[in-house]
């Protein structure tokens, strides 16, 4: 009886667990280059089995599962839908590959490609404090005078004037990890690199004027939650059927 505790109680931990992701995942499903996360379980086998315990249990009970665990939460890096906003300061990654973008101190990666001016002119990315970096590791500073910005689809800001004339700023740092499995998220669809990242090859292109979307698709998102908390829901009746059951079988037994 306790063993069916166990496993029901495992079972509704890891689907609140699961449930935690999907809110967070579609909490997001507006945020510009947010990457989903999915929660990976384990299962396990018999206590018994492992630890060479009784093997002849009754019926099929040597065959019940161990229950399961949280394994790790990984993250889905597929690229998002790309949509056009015609701003001058969005830009969609079109291939596999990251901005980067650093507040002074540290460093990150991301795909959320909206960027604005701060009032001395340099690029940020919007509603933050990260500078927009150059493939020479340095800030990005806009003349006051420009009358438009322009950024290439090798990632080349260049400054055009009112009559015309066009001046290169600097281009864009595009790198990408080793692996997308040395990253971790940070918030704000940013990304921190656990050892060092290299350019990021010519497959990968920019245009200006639209942004990558969230990686969330909303309703099917939306159709996991439900299917994970009404297997939390199962899982607790199963702990209070179970825990009743103990309680009139201990009650039986009690002298009287």
């Amino acid at each position: 009886m306790l063993y069916g505790l166990y496993l029901s109680a495992q079972g509704a931990q890891a689907q609140a667990t699961r449930l935690d992701v999907l809110s967070n995942n579609v909490a997001n499903a507006g945020t510009a280059g947010f990457k989903r996360d999915l929660a990976i379980f384990q299962s396990h086998r018999p206590y018994d089995v492992d630890n060479g315990g009784f093997s002849n249990a009754p019926g099929n009970q040597s065959a019940l599962s161990g229950g399961v665990s949280l394994s790790k939460v990984v993250t889905d890096y597929s690229i998002g839908p790309v949509v056009r906003t015609g701003g001058a300061l969005d830009v969609a990654l079109s291939g596999q590959g990251f901005f980067q973008v650093g507040d002074g101190n540290q460093q990150f990666l991301t795909r959320k490609g909206q960027f604005s001016l701060s009032s001395t002119g340099e690029l940020m990315l919007q509603n933050s404090n990260m500078r927009v970096l150059s493939n020479a590791g340095n800030a990005i500073n806009v003349p006051a005078e420009s009358a438009r910005i322009e950024i290439g689809s090798d990632g080349m800001v260049s400054s055009i004037s009112s009559d015309g004339a066009r001046t290169q700023i600097a281009k864009l740092a595009l790198v990408r990890p080793a692996s997308d499995q040395q990253l971790e998220k940070v918030g704000n669809s940013l990304f921190r690199a656990s050892s060092p990242v290299s350019p990021a090859g010519n497959d990968l292109q920019l245009e200006q004027g639209f942004i990558e979307q969230s990686g969330v698709t909303p309703v099917s998102e939306m159709v996991d939650m439900v299917q994970a908390s009404r297997m939390v829901e199962a899982n607790v009746n199963m702990i209070k059927f179970q825990d009743d059951a103990l309680d009139r079988l201990l009650q039986s037994a009690a002298p009287h």
